[in-house]
């Protein structure tokens, strides 16, 4: 008899009543490949079986292997890039509004108060810490990006995540801090990813950071669910119902996407979902790139359909104090940074939750990777 192994095909054999053995593609041994036709396993009902013909028709036309071996190092190489775009974009307005950027932190760093005896030790404090964040952060990006030094280059942007709203006194900022965490659960998958060394607790707490943002989201939606105006009217009395239901349609899909992610059950999946959304979300929200154009020589902001995002912002700063250039900015960094939180979610759904996960094997497209040789 033909061994369980064939030397000749490396595949698994099994007998057949005729004595003819089959591999695990479901043709007799020495059949050329191009009658492959999969069989279909029996026990499954009709309409699963014709699910996995379709997918896995699909996956012989598309050819998911040959694309992920392809386009998988490209693909890896562009969530790299979402990852890491706010630092690159902060570095690059860093070095051309360098005085500006020193002197807010002198006027809002924890050093404050030393302004008024020493304000050259605040101005050099400020920008020593500057120069470092821009060091961290552009050296860091391209090291990433490049994949030299992984190991310096996360902990360099670990610890600039970490800094920066010490520096920028954004602590009571529960909007960027949230934003701050979920992107430092991507870097610390990406360095788990990356670094040998870092072991899968790294990638666990990576994972289970990843989704506070949308948490924060989440308690947003729960606050206007339950603050929104009771009215007389019949018809605004309807509209309040169906806000109030839309509000915990969405909190209930964000809680559930959260606790999913963090647990590590059908997190691809979900990871790949929240991306794609928040995607659409910066796009639709901070379209930056909308509000300025050069016209005779000189940037020009529309201050008419510029409007101001929907972030949080400190309680004795008001809308007035904002200049349009101050509004174009706010756009500029959340569309970046929403961009690196999307980047981080797609390292998620293109790694795998880790070991230390309730679906440790998980697969986009389990019918495909299931049938597939």
């Amino acid at each position: 008899k033909t061994p369980l192994f064939s030397k000749e095909t490396s595949t698994a054999s099994e007998p057949m009543s005729d004595g003819i053995e089959l591999n695990l593609r479901g043709v007799p041994d020495g059949s050329p490949d191009d009658d492959f036709q999969p069989l279909v396993k029996p026990g499954l009902n009709k309409q699963e079986s014709a699910y996995q013909r379709f997918m896995l028709s699909l996956d012989e036309r598309v050819s998911v292997k040959l694309l992920t071996r392809i386009w998988g190092p490209r693909l890896e190489f562009v969530v790299r890039l979402m990852l890491v775009a706010t630092f690159l974009d902060d570095s690059f307005h860093t070095v051309i509004n360098f005085s500006k950027h020193t002197t807010e932190i002198g006027e809002h760093w924890i050093l404050r108060w030393l302004a008024s005896t020493s304000s050259e030790l605040v101005s050099a404090i400020a920008i020593v810490a500057l120069l470092t964040g821009l060091l961290a952060q552009s050296v860091g990006s391209i090291s990433l990006l490049a994949l030299v030094q992984p190991d310096n280059a996360t902990k360099a942007l670990i610890g600039w995540t970490i800094a920066q709203p010490i520096l920028y006194a954004q602590l009571s900022n529960s909007e960027f801090v949230a934003e701050s965490l979920s992107l430092l659960g991507g870097l610390l998958m990406v360095r788990a990813h990356l670094v040998p060394d870092a072991g899968a607790v790294t990638q666990l707490i990576g994972r289970m950071m990843l989704p506070i943002v949308y948490m924060y989201h989440a308690g947003l939606f729960l606050l206007s669910a339950f603050t929104l105006e009771e009215t007389g009217s019949f018809a605004s009395f309807v509209s309040s119902l169906s806000m109030f239901v839309v509000y915990t349609a969405v909190l209930v899909g964000l809680a559930i996407g959260s606790t999913l992610v963090a647990a590590g059950l059908k997190s691809r999946l979900i990871a790949l979902v929240l991306a794609l959304i928040n995607l659409g979300y910066v796009f639709y929200e901070h379209p930056f790139f909308r509000f300025i154009w050069r016209k005779n020589g000189e940037w020009v902001y529309d201050e008419e359909n510029m409007s101001f995002p929907s972030v949080a912002l400190p309680t004795d700063v008001g809308l007035s104090d904002f200049e349009p250039e101050q509004i174009y900015d706010l756009h500029r960094y959340y569309f970046f940074l929403g961009l690196s939180t999307s980047g981080a979610l797609l390292l998620l759904a293109q790694y795998g939750p880790g070991k230390i996960a309730a679906q440790k094997d998980e697969v986009l497209l389990p019918v495909v990777a299931r049938n597939r040789d």
